[in-house]
C-alpha cells in the first residue's frame, strides 16, 4: 500500500490565514474611516466663519472695500462683523502714528452682528496718517495678546509680530457663497459716538450692505484685514 500524505492540514491553514488578513484588513479600513471621520468632524468645528466688510462712503457714492482701497480725506468708513457662532471680536486700528484698539467684544448670542461705530455713524479719514489699516480677528476663546490692549497700546513691532503669529495660525478663507451661506438674524450690536469725528449719515442701506457681506473662515480663528493707502 502506498502511504498518502494529509493534504487537508496545509489547505485549512492557508485558508485560516486568508480569513484572519482578511478580517485585519476590514477592521484597520473601520478604524482608519473612524479616524477620517473623527478628524473631519473636529476640523470642521475648529472652523470659524463670519461675514465681514467694511462700507466706504466717499461723496455720493456707497460701495463695498477691497483688501487694498485708496482713500480721500474725508471719506467715511463702517464696519460689519457677523459671526456664525459666539466668539471674541476684537478690532485693531493701526496708521502710521499708533496702534489702537477699537473694539473688543464677547458675542455671545448666536448669529449677532456688531457695526463700527454704530448703525448711524461712520469713521471719517482724517488724512494725517498715508495709510491706515483695520484687522478683525474672531476667535471662540479670549486671547490674552491683544486682551493686554485693553490696558496699554502696543508698540508697532509688539503688533506687527502679534499679528503675525496670529496670522499664520489661521488660514484665511473666502467661502464660495453660491454653496456655503448662513442666515443674518439675531441683534445688531454698535458703539454709538465712538466715530473719529462723530460724522452722521443716513445715506447708505446698512441692511441691504448686510445681507450682501462676503463670508471668510479660518482654522481656529478668523483673522482679516483691510489696508486703506490715503491720497492727499
Amino acid at each position: 500500500m502506498k502511504r498518502i500524505n494529509n493534504i487537508m492540514f496545509p489547505c485549512f491553514a492557508i485558508i485560516l490565514i486568508w480569513i484572519c488578513t482578511a478580517l485585519t484588513q476590514v477592521l484597520i479600513d473601520r478604524a482608519y474611516a473612524q479616524e477620517v471621520t473623527a478628524n473631519d468632524a473636529s476640523e470642521k468645528n475648529s472652523i470659524v466663519r463670519a461675514k465681514i466688510g467694511i462700507q466706504i462712503q466717499s461723496g455720493e457714492k456707497a460701495y463695498r472695500s477691497r483688501s487694498r482701497e485708496r482713500l480721500l480725506p474725508g471719506d467715511l468708513i463702517r464696519l460689519y462683523v457677523h459671526t456664525e457662532n459666539s466668539c471674541y471680536l476684537y478690532v485693531v486700528h493701526t496708521d502710521t502714528n499708533s496702534v489702537n484698539l477699537l473694539n473688543i467684544t464677547e458675542q455671545k448670542i448666536q448669529s449677532s452682528t456688531l457695526i463700527l461705530p454704530s448703525a448711524q455713524a461712520f469713521y471719517e479719514i482724517d488724512g494725517t496718517s498715508s495709510m491706515e489699516k483695520i484687522t478683525i480677528i474672531c476667535t471662540p476663546e479670549k486671547l490674552p495678546e491683544l486682551s493686554v490692549m485693553e490696558s496699554r497700546n502696543l508698540t508697532y513691532k509688539e503688533w506687527s509680530d502679534t499679528e503675525l503669529a496670529l496670522k499664520n495660525r489661521s488660514k484665511l478663507l473666502v467661502v464660495d457663497e453660491e454653496h456655503e451661506t448662513f442666515a443674518i438674524a439675531g441683534n445688531v450690536r454698535g458703539l454709538d459716538g465712538n466715530s473719529k469725528t462723530g460724522a452722521q449719515t443716513n445715506s447708505v442701506n446698512s441692511d441691504q450692505f448686510l445681507k450682501e457681506l462676503q463670508i471668510f473662515s479660518g482654522n481656529g480663528l478668523l483673522v482679516k484685514k483691510y489696508e486703506f493707502q490715503i491720497k492727499k
